[in-house]
């Protein structure tokens, strides 16, 4: 018996290695209070419309995932306009989201001040419908969100060994055509369950600001401040400033707003200060906040620190 011995060979050119990786997207999911917005819509009794200074309302339900989280009804308040009643807002969800999902006051061209999440996986928590009633007016109010998605972006890396035995690399996307190698710092194996790219929270910037007033000047309310204040000081340097404090809120979940209106007249020499602690539940002074000079002789201070919610780096 005779033979040729022929040696066996691979096919070529021959894949080695076909990964799947990703680029890992993210979602914010926003609600505004100015009615129809790209970060949300808002209505009153089903219509589409701004909604401002509640400070007596029942928070009926949250949906989240298809289900109401507000197992119990119960009575809030939301503050004035713009930031003040974002901040309130905020600070329900917040202390009603079993995700956690990180609420705060965001800006942009678009929805001026608004409501959003920290960075979300792509898909994921289902964030829906929040619905309340106003006590004192009997009408129903509606926030819907909107959610801004960037989804998660895929590649193959394709490892290839031609005839000659020299092997190569290359990169495709989900369409299969072929790309350049994306960033090693941004990609993921596609396996991997990564925290979304994006920051967790807006970048926020908190302002110092300093004012001297003299003889009956008054200060601003800062309860009507724009610029969401976290902390305010007072410091008398001679005569007597007139410190006026009002407002509302529940302290429970059982009855109506506790209202209050605080007028003490501080001497020279005293410094007082009020401020919140930082944390997302709460996120600024509620209330309204006056400083008056009783006499052409009054000389004092105010100063305070704003929060002014600024995206960029």
């Amino acid at each position: 018996m005779s033979g040729t011995n022929a040696g066996v060979s691979l096919d070529c050119p021959t894949t080695l290695a076909n990964e799947c990786w990703k680029i890992p997207g993210y979602r914010y999911v926003s609600y505004d209070n100015s009615a129809a917005t790209p970060c949300g819509i808002s209505k009153i009794n089903g219509t589409d419309a701004g909604i401002c200074g509640r400070p007596n309302v029942r928070i009926t339900s949250w949906i989240i995932n298809g289900r109401n989280v507000i197992g119990d009804p119960f009575t809030d308040g939301w503050d004035a306009c713009g930031v003040p009643f974002l901040s309130d807002l905020a600070s329900t969800l917040n202390t009603w989201d079993p995700f956690a999902g990180g609420w705060t006051v965001a800006v942009s061209d678009s929805c001026a001040y608004f409501i959003r999440s920290r960075a979300l996986p792509p898909t994921g928590t289902k964030y829906g419908v929040l619905t309340a009633v106003d006590i004192d007016t009997g009408e129903k109010l509606t926030f819907t969100p909107v959610d801004t998605v960037v989804a998660d972006q895929f590649f193959r890396r394709i490892t290839e060994v031609d005839c000659s035995g020299a092997s190569s690399v290359r990169w495709v996307n989900d369409a299969g055509t072929t790309v350049a190698a994306p960033d090693p710092a941004q990609i993921v194996e596609c396996s991997v369950q990564s925290t979304p790219g994006a920051r967790p929270t807006p970048t926020q910037r908190v302002r110092p600001r300093i004012q001297r007033y003299t003889g009956t000047q008054s200060s601003q309310n800062f309860d009507n401040y724009g610029a969401d204040p976290q902390s305010v000081t007072l410091t008398v340097l001679a005569g007597a400033v007139r410190v006026q404090a009002a407002g509302s809120g529940s302290t429970s979940t059982n009855g109506g707003p506790t209202t209050y209106a605080d007028d003490v007249t501080v001497p020279a020499g005293v410094t007082l200060t009020w401020s919140v602690d930082g944390d997302t539940t709460d996120l600024a002074l509620d209330g309204a906040l006056l400083f008056t000079g009783t006499a052409a002789g009054a000389d004092f201070i105010v100063h305070w620190t704003e929060h002014i919610y600024t995206d960029s780096d």
